[in-house]
């Protein structure tokens, strides 16, 4: 068969578009709403069947179906335009309503590498490595996140518990500490913006203080600075009104008197928090006095919990590893 670009050469411009419409010896035009060949491999992995990942002692991270099609939905937008930053991260974020966190690491790889000063890809993969277990990754992404976005809080927050849960209670204490200082800070309210928390929301905003006023309580309790534990306890109204973040706060109201600790280990039915959340409050309080046969077993019943995205089922993942000797040295 002669070649196409001989024919061109010579033949009639008309004919040569003829046969370029033909296709000879090219291959077909790409559908634009064909998806790229890397996320339709994305799209064939089974979440019921492979692993997200492995836990710190081996046992395999399983996702859910998305029963709902947000994962489809967003998927057939990115398609559209598959190196749009915000496209990408949205793809990425909704895999986290079904615990497909591996795929959504891939998706924030790629908007980094299309948009590597943008501090959203690195914030989610920061937080998605932390829900695998891979403790560096996170602190590594959320390291970066923080250069890119030094006001924001759910950076600071992210990258505070990442260093919590790797064993680094101190850093995890002066990070939290960072972020709460900035609450009446200019710059800080300056950077608020849609879509974007400052840490000026801890003054402006009781959820969001209450959830990080409750893990700088944990982190500052195990690095022994009680003092500033208690000051931070003495500055929190008693009376807040919390809807959401129902847990830490209750938590709180521990640490400051006011509820038992056998209270919160047995919630009802209308308890509005997970014993994994509320209940590693009281592990880590143990821990840090020194009690830790108690703890142990505390932090024993909340691995039974089959929610192993939450923060405290991680926690308590990360505290028996080391525990037991496979995290220490």
């Amino acid at each position: 068969m002669v070649r196409f670009a001989l024919l061109s050469a010579t033949l009639p411009l008309a004919l040569a578009v003829v046969l370029a419409g033909c296709g000879v010896d090219e291959p077909p035009a790409e559908s634009p709403d064909r998806a790229p060949d890397w996320l339709a491999e994305l799209q064939r992995h089974d979440p019921l069947t492979e692993p997200q990942g492995f836990s710190l002692f081996g046992d395999p991270l399983m996702a859910q179906v998305d029963e709902e099609g947000r994962i489809a939905a967003a998927d057939e937008a990115l398609a559209a335009d598959p190196s749009d930053p915000d496209l990408l991260i949205a793809a990425g974020r909704e895999r986290r309503h079904s615990w497909q966190y591996a795929p959504a690491i891939e998706l924030y790889t790629r908007a980094i590498e299309v948009a590597p000063d943008d501090w959203r890809p690195w914030r989610f993969r920061g937080h998605r490595h932390l829900s695998l277990r891979n403790f560096d990754g996170a602190i590594s992404d959320l390291e970066r996140a923080r250069e890119l976005a030094p006001m924001n809080w759910d950076v600071a927050y992210h990258l505070a518990l990442a260093y919590f849960v790797a064993g680094d209670h101190e850093a995890a204490a002066n990070e939290y500490l960072r972020c709460l200082a900035l609450a009446d800070d200019e710059d800080a309210r300056a950077a608020e913006a849609p879509g974007f928390r400052s840490c000026s929301a801890n003054a402006d905003d009781e959820e969001s203080l209450v959830a990080m006023a409750e893990w700088t309580v944990r982190a500052l309790m195990r690095t022994g600075r009680d003092e500033e534990a208690q000051a931070l306890l003495d500055e929190i109204p008693d009376d807040l009104e919390i809807t959401t973040n129902i847990a830490y706060w209750e938590n709180l109201r521990l640490h400051k008197g006011l509820v038992e600790e056998e209270v919160l280990l047995d919630p009802g039915e209308d308890a509005g928090y997970r014993l994994e959340t509320v209940g590693f409050g009281v592990a880590n309080r143990w821990l840090a006095q020194g009690d830790t046969a108690r703890a142990v077993e505390l932090l024993d019943r909340l691995m039974e919990d089959e929610w192993w995205p939450g923060f405290g089922r991680i926690a308590a993942e990360a505290e028996l590893w080391r525990i037991r000797g496979e995290g220490g040295s």
